[in-house]
């Protein structure tokens, strides 16, 4: 498998020392500083893996998909470009594969999650919450993976209908889920979602230990994406293991 990392960032750089584990071959790395790739680059190349920033994600893009090279998108807060995206896609007729978070544990924590939502229905007295913490550099908040359990538990819990993403100044309205974060020191990141009540309280929750997880994903994503043409996201792998 050959490589190329668009945004050679802490991320891609674990990524690239997994990847050179397995044997595959870093061949393109695109950064802030680096040239623009020429077409016999391009051709070398069998995935890309995109870790970079949201708000050039469309160009940086753009010539791949060109290409005709699969994509794995690890970038988060890129949702207002979406169609973008779609139309991308569909145009060049590759396959892409996009996740708010391509950890393992992280996905299976999603499942959890829903899970967890479902048999919650049932019982009104427990109120559900969602709280993330992050590193102090982390440029999105809330983070992509606690909008992703938010949008799992809205879609499972009937009695909630919407997310509050912002920090409360006074009493929430009982069909808002409230998703809170924190920003300090190196904290790679940790998810909870809890469900209160006044005899109880239950939480489920991921803690990441270092980037390794995220990139083991990117690089199950990047074998999975091969071969396939249109958008995808990592619970359609999941759901492909599972069924």
């Amino acid at each position: 498998m050959r490589l190329a990392l668009v945004g050679y960032g802490k991320m891609g750089k674990e990524i690239e020392r997994l990847a050179l584990e397995r044997g595959w071959s870093v061949d393109v790395r695109v950064d802030i500083d680096t040239p623009p790739v020429t077409q016999a680059q391009r051709n070398t190349i069998d995935v890309v893996i995109h870790f970079a920033t949201a708000n050039t994600l469309v160009n940086d893009l753009l010539p791949w998909a060109e290409a005709h090279k699969p994509i794995v998108v690890g970038t988060t807060g890129w949702q207002d470009q979406k169609q973008q995206i779609e139309k991308l896609v569909s145009t060049n007729q590759i396959g892409l594969i996009y996740s708010s978070n391509f950890s393992i544990g992280v996905n299976i924590f999603f499942r959890l999650v829903k899970i967890a939502a479902q048999m919650m229905d049932t019982f009104e007295d427990y109120d559900a919450f969602i709280q993330e913490i992050h590193h102090k550099n982390k440029i999105d908040s809330p983070s992509g993976t606690a909008l992703t359990m938010g949008q799992i538990v809205l879609n499972h819990l009937k009695r909630k209908k919407e997310l509050l993403n912002e920090t409360s100044h006074g009493k929430i309205r009982p069909e808002q889920l409230h998703i809170s974060s924190v920003r300090s020191g190196a904290v790679i990141g940790t998810h909870t979602l809890a469900f209160d009540s006044a005899v109880d309280i239950i939480e489920l929750k991921h803690t990441a230990k270092n980037r390794s997880g995220l990139a083991l994903g990117s690089l199950f994503a990047a074998e999975w994406i091969r071969g396939k043409k249109g958008l995808y996201t990592m619970d359609d792998a999941f759901q492909e293991l599972f069924t």
